[in-house]
Formats: structure tokens, sequence, C-alpha cells
């Protein structure tokens, strides 16, 4: 890649930059970044200069709680680079024990001002919850999602922020 490239981003964010951002701030630039993203107007990047800038320390806008769906780029679905996210992955956006710690870790230790939960269609994880689908240790994922499944009627989508994919 050229350094010399228009538009070249080889920088990541730093603890000063993190401290000033609010979570209204950080939802706006998801957005922004999804727009890029689904004109097709991703932000060209110098990855390995990232990593090498990254490795000091990390400063993450946010987390991001994603299903394990292989369709799902967290990182380009808001035209994000090295150290602005961490993602959590798991079938069906549960959240147990271990996630809750990583968020709790992404955001009371390491700053990030934002948790996103990110859903998609389709979902295979929650088509199975539905089916009752048993199956070594899917049945036990499965059971933590099948209550959110049962109750999803009740919900009225209040509070929620869409994006595109």
């Amino acid at each position: 890649m050229s350094t010399g490239q228009k538009g070249l981003i080889e920088t990541v964010l730093t603890k000063q930059e993190q401290d000033e951002l609010t979570p209204a701030r950080v939802i706006e630039m998801l957005r922004e970044g999804n727009a890029r993203f689904v004109a097709g107007e991703l932000t060209v990047r110098n990855h390995r200069a990232q990593i090498r800038k990254a490795a000091v320390g990390q400063h993450p806008k946010a987390i991001v709680l994603s299903c394990v769906d292989s369709r799902i780029p967290v990182e380009d679905v808001f035209d994000r680079g090295i150290g602005d996210l961490f993602v959590a992955r798991v079938a069906g956006n549960f959240v147990n024990a271990d996630i809750l710690g990583s968020m709790e870790f992404a955001c009371h230790v390491s700053g990030a001002k934002l948790i996103l939960v990110l859903g998609h269609e389709h979902c295979g994880a929650i088509k199975a919850a539905i089916a009752g689908v048993e199956l070594g240790n899917i049945t036990g994922m499965l059971s933590k999602i099948r209550p959110a499944v049962e109750q999803s009627s009740a919900h009225d989508g209040d509070g929620q922020v869409t994006f595109t994919c």
C-alpha cells in the first residue's frame, strides 16, 4: 500500500481523543461509517501501520456485540480500523458472564464509550432456537436464546438504532 495514497489512515485513536468522545458522538461516527459502507466508499487504511501504533495500547470507541455470522464484518460495516472497536461475537448475540466481563473490561478498563448490540436478519441461531434444535453444545447455547425468542413479541423496538448492511 502506498503511503502517498489519498485519504490513507495510518493513525489509531489516542487516549486523549478517546477521553473527548461522548456516546452520542460515537453513534454518529458509526452511522457515518455505515453510510460509507452502504455507498461502497470504505476508508483506505494502512493496517500494518495501525497495528504497530496500537501495539503500545488501545483506546477503542465502543464494544460491539455481534453474531458470529460471517456475512457481517463488523469493522467494515462501520468503516472502522485497527483499535477502533472491541468486537464480541457469539451465535445469537446473547450475553453470558464471559461476554459481560469483556464488556466491563472494554468500558471500565479500556474506556470504550458505548456498547452496541448488532443484530441481523436471517440469524441461524435464532432460527435454531425457534425450531428447538438440540445438538451437543448448541443445545445449551440455544437455551440462553429461547427466553428472548419467547418474549420478542412483547417489545416495540424503542431505543433501537438502525444501521444498514
